[in-house]
């Protein structure tokens, strides 16, 4: 009954990620600013250490953000402006590298390694209670043995 409870619990809580995850999602057409710095986000200021194109007032963060603007302005979808600006600067551009190929597998092998471990530990931990609940019998040996030491001085 526990690892029932259990595996919904996991369930639930897979659930409630994705929904949280796209509840507050941004637009990916129009030219609203709320678009734009989703997208400025997601890029890497290749002038400031740690910082988005969306937080950095460098010169090129700021030629980048017009750029978005203008591609936004255009029609442009937003995988069209990312591969736009990998085109021009390479992968390292991006915050978050694409789901695609090898990348993919680095991202979703721990994610399944982590689950995969946690039923593995839910499964154990539901065998254990269930050989810890079958009584435990003494044979007759056994019970002559304890006799024997019980009656020694």
């Amino acid at each position: 009954m526990r690892t029932k409870l259990a595996l919904w619990g996991v369930i639930a809580v897979v659930v409630a990620v994705g929904v949280g995850v796209g509840w507050g999602s941004t637009p990916t057409s129009g030219t609203s600013s709320d678009r734009l710095y989703s997208l400025a986000a997601e890029m890497k200021c290749l002038q400031c250490v740690g910082e988005s194109v969306a937080n950095s007032q460098a010169p090129i963060a700021i030629q980048m953000r017009a750029e978005i603007g203008r591609q936004m302005s255009d029609g442009k979808t937003d995988d069209e402006i990312e591969t736009y600006f990998v085109d021009r600067y390479g992968a390292r551009v991006l915050l978050n590298p694409s789901g695609r190929g090898l990348v993919g597998v680095v991202w979703i092998v721990p994610v399944v390694v982590l689950a995969a471990g946690l039923v593995g530990l839910v499964l154990n931990f539901s065998a254990r209670r269930r050989d810890r609940a079958v009584p435990f019998e003494l044979s007759d040996e056994d019970r002559e043995l304890v006799e024997r030491a019980r009656q020694e001085p």
